[in-house]
């Protein structure tokens, strides 16, 4: 009996051993430079929006909610012209990944600027909204917080396109030749995009960016 308890134990144990299951890593999200791809959904008669940066960061609360920071380029850029309007969205994020590997934020608050024209410099007035939706960061072993994929609603001076964002980081690599034309080699050989990701350089930013739909790996 005790020779078949400790062969019982054992077994267990190898058992235990050969379990290559990773633990759960909870919503980690790389901070703070990420590169955006937009892919129109659909029609639109609106000037297309290629993409662009995000500033995306995680912050924890004091009672311990978790919530994530949306900040793009676009709106940076208006922050002189407008003063009264947030450039960036906040959204609450899970603590935890679907059974697909990501971390969903929810209620992502809508952000906005309205700036009036600049006569000095000859700008016209600009009003450009953002509302994201289905905002879901990937987090794996693999990928621990460095992409993402989301749903934009995006509106410049009145004329609404929807789109589809498919993001990573990080997002400061750009991939322009000596030539100055897009290079997908430049993005598959940089020493800090992680080489299992699938990436591309964006004909338009001449930077790196998701070569498909999040989780875009190889």
């Amino acid at each position: 009996m005790t020779r078949r308890i400790l062969g019982l134990a054992l077994a267990a144990t190898l058992s235990a051993s050969c379990d290559t299951a990773q633990p759960p890593i909870g919503c980690p999200v790389q901070s703070l430079e990420w590169s955006a791809t937009y892919k129109l959904k659909g029609e639109s008669t609106c000037p297309m929006k290629a993409g662009e940066q995000l500033g995306i960061q995680k912050f924890s609360t004091p009672s311990g909610d978790e919530r994530l920071s949306i900040k793009p380029q676009t709106l940076v850029d208006l922050e002189e012209r407008d003063t009264q309007h947030l450039a960036y969205s906040l959204g609450a994020l899970a603590k935890e990944a679907d059974a697909e590997g990501f971390c969903s934020a929810t209620e992502v608050e809508v952000a906005q600027k309205d700036a009036p024209a600049d006569d000095e410099q000859g700008l016209p007035p600009k009003k450009i909204v953002y509302r994201w939706g289905n905002v879901r960061v990937l987090a794996t072993p693999q990928a621990p917080g460095t992409q993402l994929v989301a749903d934009l609603e995006y509106t410049e001076d009145g004329c609404t396109a929807q789109y589809e964002v498919w993001a990573m980081w990080p997002g400061d690599v750009e991939c322009a030749n000596e030539a100055g034309e897009p290079d997908n080699k430049i993005c598959q050989d940089a020493g800090s995009i992680n080489p299992d990701f699938a990436v591309t350089c964006d004909p338009t930013q001449l930077r790196c960016v998701p070569a498909k739909r999040p989780p875009s790996l190889q």
